[in-house]
């Protein structure tokens, strides 16, 4: 009933846009409950500042989710809970609706002073989340690559509320710059959509078709799916590259292992000569991939970097970076018009989590740039 409770309100809240506190359905009166009592809402408000900035209304106009318990345990009267959450949301900017399943969560749940049970730990992994963690792991003074807040030691004397004010600050400041600057970039691709055009050749043409429809096939609302002939990167920190390299391939640009550039995946052991074996950082790391078009010339992937984002097309690439380096990739599969014909959003299909016609915009990362796909070079 707790996991169910806590996570009707935080749809109702995100999905009306609308920040109350989630505090109640966790064990404050302790260091632990404390610390996530605070980081939980802090990511709460953070969304919702974010989704709040932008012309696109992110609000729900209707919202269900599934809960799925994994495993659980219990060890002197504290349960441990691993769950993951899938989701039909219905935004308000269009009417094809959102789909994402794979959301994991780890909690720790005791009863508290009043007998009823609430989170000492909450841990989910969403992109927000990601963000902040990372900001409280460098407040405690710990190495966000190489430990979890989950088992770390939490100081009693943490000032729970002045970090996480701290943090707010920061991102929001953060947001509102890239958020912008991105309106501005919609606004542009609006009043002039035939100025942002590409000028860039290649000698085949992408058949976007064929990308945007491998990227539906290998992703599910319901449960995750991975093609088999591939590895699956999600334990090394991400698919999401793996993911829309493959639907890049499957459109029928060949890999490329010429050169100093490379793009190509035969198996999981790294492998930069010229000859078709191994893997290129390019094929599963997302600011590799990103290297890879922005300096690749002759044989292999022509791309445009870096332009107009609103001027992607089905089959083009979107990433999302942080501090100056891209932690997802995912590939658009629509674009989103007002009645007057106007870009308003894009969708995209992703993995680790897996989104289905997810809108670009609602993602907690607002620093995003676009790989335009134009074709491929065979020499």
């Amino acid at each position: 009933q707790l996991l169910l409770d806590y996570t009707s309100d935080k749809y109702e809240y995100t999905g009306e846009l609308e920040y109350k506190s989630l505090s109640q359905y966790f064990n404050t009166d302790n260091t632990y409950g404390e610390l996530y009592a605070g980081f939980c809402n802090t990511s709460l408000q953070y969304l919702i500042y974010e989704r709040q900035s932008r012309s696109a209304d992110l609000s729900y106009d209707e919202a269900s989710f599934a809960i799925n318990v994994e495993s659980a345990a219990v060890k002197k009267g504290i349960y441990t809970i691993n769950y993951t959450i899938s989701e039909k949301v219905s935004f308000a900017i269009c009417d094809t609706p959102a789909m994402s399943c794979g959301m994991e969560v780890e909690a720790q749940v005791s009863k508290g002073t009043d007998g009823k049970y609430k989170f000492d730990i909450l841990a989910e992994d969403t992109d927000v989340n990601l963000l902040i963690e990372e900001r409280v792991m460098n407040y405690l003074g710990y190495n966000f690559d190489e430990y979890y807040l989950k088992d770390m030691k939490i100081p009693d004397n943490t000032d729970c509320d002045k970090m996480y004010s701290g943090i707010l600050k920061t991102l929001k400041s953060e947001a509102g710059t890239n958020i912008a600057e991105q309106e501005q970039m919609l606004s542009d691709y609006n009043a002039s959509p035939d100025s942002f055009k590409t000028t860039k050749t290649a000698k085949h043409k992408y058949d976007r078709d064929k990308a945007v429809a491998y990227s539906y096939k290998w992703v599910d609302s319901e449960k995750v799916i991975r093609n088999p002939a591939y590895s699956d990167y999600a334990v090394y920190g991400g698919n999401c590259q793996n993911y829309v390299s493959q639907a890049l391939f499957a459109s029928g640009i060949p890999m490329d292992w010429s050169g100093d550039q490379q793009w190509k995946w035969f198996d999981d052991e790294g492998d930069l000569s010229e000859s078709p074996t191994g893997r290129s950082g390019s094929w599963s790391g997302t600011e590799y991939f990103y290297e890879y078009c922005n300096k690749n010339t002759g044989k292999g992937i022509v791309a445009e970097t870096d332009g107009n984002i609103f001027s992607a097309q089905p089959g083009d690439v979107i990433q999302y970076v942080v501090d100056g380096w891209a932690h997802h990739s995912v590939i658009v599969t629509k674009v989103i018009y007002d009645d007057n014909g106007n870009v308003v959003d894009l969708l995209i299909n992703s993995n680790t989590t897996d989104r289905v016609d997810y809108p670009m915009s609602a993602y907690g990362y607002t620093d995003i740039r676009l790989i335009r796909i134009i074709g491929y070079n065979d020499k």
